[in-house]
């Protein structure tokens, strides 16, 4: 039961990630390639993202959401934000880089 609530707090917290990075996205700077329609489009960039996101975070997520002490999953949770922000201006020059408007 443990191991189900731990899978679902990385989850969520996926989640939240990648939603975080799919907002500052702006729009206006992305050409949607011929061969996407608008909706699928942003389907693969949310897939895109959450690769990014699994690959580099869920091994970090099990290790600080398996720690007993809530006080130190707050502060390894603080770490994580921070190393996040350059991830996420990684994540978006990236994006603008294959998708950006010529």
């Amino acid at each position: 039961m443990e191991n189900k609530i731990l899978n679902d707090k990385v989850k969520e917290k996926r989640f939240e990630l990648i939603l975080r990075i799919f907002d500052k996205i702006d729009f206006q700077r992305i050409e949607v390639p011929e061969e996407y329609s608008k909706d699928t489009f942003f389907d693969f960039l949310k897939w895109k993202i959450g690769t990014s996101i699994s690959f580099r975070y869920d091994k970090q997520l099990n290790f600080i959401y398996s720690q007993k002490n809530e006080g130190l999953q707050e502060k390894l949770l603080k770490n994580l934000e921070y190393d996040f922000r350059q991830e996420q201006f990684e994540i978006l020059s990236n994006i603008y880089f294959e998708f950006g408007k010529k």
